[in-house]
C-alpha cells in the first residue's frame, strides 16, 4: 500500500475515550497479555512502530516511561497529538526510516498490528535489534497466517472512499519468526498463537517476543 493510501486510512474516526488497558489482540475486555511483555516505568524509553492514534502508547507513558511512536499516516499522528498532547512523542514517517542510524536507544520496541506486519523483516528486524539496549525487549502481534504458505502476501482492501487498495503483509508462523529474529541477532525469540475468546468463533492472534 502506498503512503497516500495510508493517509486515507488515517482519516477513519478515532476511538472514543482512551483505552484503560494495553491490547495486543483485536479483542477487548481482558483478552491476552498487557504491558508485562515490555520494559516500562520511570527511566525506560519505549518505541511503538505503527502507533495509530496512540492509545497503547499513552498507557506506556502513564507508567513513567518515555513513550515514542512513529506512524506512516499523518492524520493518525495528528489525532494522537490532539488526544494525548505532550504525554507521548509522535513522529510521522516509515518505521525503517525512523530506526535507521539509531543504536542502543530503547529499552523496548513493539508493534500491534502495525509496521512489523507491513515491512520486509529482512530490512526491519536488524534495525530494531540495533536500536535496542542490551537486555531490551521486542514484541509484536498480528493475525495468524492463513493457509500453509508463509508471507509475504498481497491483500485487496477497500479504503474509506470505497477505492480498492492493495497491501502487502508479512505473515509467518511462530517458528519462522523465531528463526528470522535469531538470524537478525536477537538472543532469544518465542512466538505463540493466542486463541480467540471462548465466546467468539473466529481466529486468534499471533504474539511474538524477542530479547537482545
Amino acid at each position: 500500500m502506498s503512503d497516500a493510501s495510508w493517509e486515507k486510512f488515517g482519516h477513519l474516526p478515532a476511538a472514543g475515550k482512551p483505552w484503560e488497558r494495553f491490547f495486543w489482540t483485536q479483542y477487548g475486555g481482558d483478552h491476552g497479555p498487557g504491558l508485562e511483555l515490555l520494559h516500562t516505568g520511570p527511566g525506560k524509553r519505549v518505541l511503538e512502530l505503527g502507533m495509530g492514534k496512540g492509545d497503547n502508547l499513552a498507557l506506556v507513558a502513564r507508567t513513567g516511561a518515555s513513550a515514542v511512536g512513529v506512524d506512516i499516516s499523518a492524520p493518525q499522528i495528528e489525532a494522537a497529538r490532539e488526544r494525548f498532547g505532550g504525554l507521548i512523542e509522535a513522529h510521522h514517517g516509515r518505521a525503517e526510516e525512523y530506526l535507521s542510524g539509531r543504536e542502543a536507544e530503547f529499552d523496548s520496541i513493539y508493534s500491534v498490528f502495525g509496521a512489523v506486519w507491513f515491512t520486509d523483516p529482512a530490512v526491519l528486524l536488524p534495525l530494531v535489534r540495533r536500536a535496542l539496549k542490551p537486555g531490551g525487549r521486542f514484541a509484536f502481534s498480528h493475525l495468524p497466517p492463513s493457509g500453509e504458505c508463509p508471507g509475504p502476501h498481497e491483500y485487496d482492501l477497500y479504503g474509506p472512499g470505497d477505492e480498492l487498495l492493495t497491501v502487502t503483509r508479512w505473515c509467518f508462523r511462530p517458528y519462522l519468526w523465531e528463526e528470522k529474529l535469531r538470524a537478525a541477532g536477537f538472543a532469544s525469540a518465542a512466538g505463540q498463537r493466542l486463541p480467540c475468546p471462548k465466546d467468539r468463533q473466529t481466529i486468534g492472534t499471533l504474539v511474538v517476543q524477542a530479547t537482545v
